[in-house]
């Protein structure tokens, strides 16, 4: 089993806020968005790996408040199981279109194909043997990190990849690509020959 990373596909219906235009998305539409991103992911990772997407899977806005329920079934095709740490699309769904019952969303995904569905950013061991492991937090906005913690993190969409405190899984700073386990510990590994020019 391979574990990866990823956040902000705002997969949707229509571009109503513009997320193809504003982060320059090699795409002409968002169905060829939505097809493509999983096309890549699913050449990444198979029935038996996990992802975990940090947030914003589905875009929602007032002008289409209904098709987020067709874009969050594009789940069923993704090979690997999936487990979702809400963003801040999420969160207004289960607001305005759950009453604010976390429960009744995380049911109601679930039974669309979601492994599972968390509502706070989570703590995880990266580990790939005894010599590489590392304890990230999983969050959906870089403000919410945790101090002394590698941090994994999206929302912030294409403006910048690495923090002091960690690195941005986002589509648009990976070619659309997941974040591997590997790829993690690479960026950790080589973190410390970034210099001021990184983070400034």
């Amino acid at each position: 089993m391979a574990i990866f990373f990823t956040a902000d596909t705002h997969f949707s219906l229509k571009d109503f806020i513009g997320v193809i235009k504003r982060d320059a998305r090699p795409f002409s539409s968002c169905k060829e968005m939505n097809k493509k991103i999983i096309k890549i992911w699913n050449k990444q990772a198979g029935k038996n790996d996990i992802i975990y997407h940090l947030g914003d899977f589905v875009n929602f806005n007032c002008k289409d408040s209904e098709g987020y329920k067709t874009c969050f079934k594009l789940v069923k095709k993704i090979k690997a199981k999936v487990i979702l740490i809400l963003g801040n699309n999420e969160k207004r769904i289960v607001d305005k279109c759950f009453d604010g019952d976390f429960n009744k969303f995380k049911t109601w995904l679930i039974g669309l194909g979601f492994q599972d569905i968390i509502e706070d950013g989570i703590f995880l061991e990266i580990a790939k043997d005894t010599e590489n492991s590392l304890k990230a937090y999983l969050t959906h906005q870089p403000k919410d990190h945790k101090k002394d913690f590698l941090n994994l993190f999206g929302h912030i969409h294409s403006t910048v990849k690495i923090k002091p405190y960690g690195f941005n899984v986002g589509v648009d700073v990976n070619h659309f690509k997941l974040c591997s386990e590997d790829y993690i510990l690479m960026l950790k590994r080589d973190s410390v020959y970034f210099d001021e020019n990184v983070y400034n």
